[in-house]
């Protein structure tokens, strides 16, 4: 077996500043300690959106605060709740990541593996889109390597979960056709990686796998249909790991322990 590519994701970890940041920060800081305590060494850590619950300078500081002690490349992709601009300023990727206010998207490469980045968001808005133009773009740079194993990321995912809330703010239906018809003209597309959703879930789009990885804070029940607005629980957290074992990649879901807040000190 040749040496596998591994890869780590993270997705909405909702950072946010001031008396609000305790939990989603401790809940990232928490993940990110164990990613560092992975007994194989990780060659990068992807980050599918949501980096912020609202979008400030500080809060994208935190953010980097937060994951610099990874020491490992890191690649994220905004997701409704950020600012593609601010993303593209805090998260600069050696100028492929496009002019001010276009996509925040890029194609690189990670180990064996080539990721390409798509930017599913929509300013101002908090459903996704993932239109013709965007699918040309992925399809051409699909085409310009396809002998070599990809992963694509994006914020929103291009499958029904089931939950009524959470697919009501997803892609629409024909985003998610027009990719299906993309993807399966190619086949060296191994994975759609994703979040949004708040919980793991997996589907197939176009003869492509697609994993949903969950929250590093707060997840959506498993309610189907379950209710009318997007819900947030309580419940386990967890990471991704996408490994290149043999020119095929294999996904894994790892559950985090929530790093508990310090109780406060009762006064003498």
């Amino acid at each position: 077996m040749a040496d596998a590519t591994l890869i780590a994701q993270l997705s909405d970890p909702h950072i946010t500043v001031g008396l609000r940041d305790r939990e989603p920060a401790l809940a990232l800081s928490a993940a990110v300690d164990a990613l560092r305590r992975q007994p194989n060494r990780l060659d990068a850590v992807l980050v599918t959106g949501d980096l912020v619950d609202t979008p400030g300078a500080r809060a994208y500081e935190r953010v980097r605060e937060l994951l610099a002690p990874l020491e490992l490349p890191v690649y994220v992709i905004p997701g409704n709740h950020d600012d593609r601009d601010a993303v593209r300023e805090y998260f600069a990727l050696d100028g492929r990541t496009g002019s001010a206010g276009a996509p925040f998207r890029y194609t690189t490469r990670i180990g064996g593996v080539r990721l390409i980045a798509c930017d599913t968001t929509i300013p101002g808005k908090i459903e996704g889109a993932l239109d013709f133009e965007h699918r040309a773009w992925l399809e051409a740079e699909l085409r310009a390597e396809p002998a070599m194993p990809t992963l694509i990321a994006m914020h929103h995912p291009p499958i029904l979960t089931g939950i009524h809330a959470m697919d009501e703010i997803g892609l629409p239906e024909p985003d998610r056709t027009g990719l299906a018809d993309v993807l399966a003209r190619q086949p060296q597309a191994q994975r759609v990686v994703c979040g949004h959703a708040h919980r793991g879930a997996f589907g197939v789009v176009g003869g492509c796998g697609v994993m949903i990885c969950p929250s590093t804070w707060r997840q959506a029940p498993l309610e189907i249909p379950g209710a009318e607005e997007p819900l947030l629980a309580d419940e386990t957290p967890a990471w991704a790991l996408h490994a290149l074992i043999d020119d095929q990649l294999v996904s894994h879901l790892q559950p985090l322990e929530r790093r508990k807040l310090p109780r406060p000190k009762r006064k003498p």
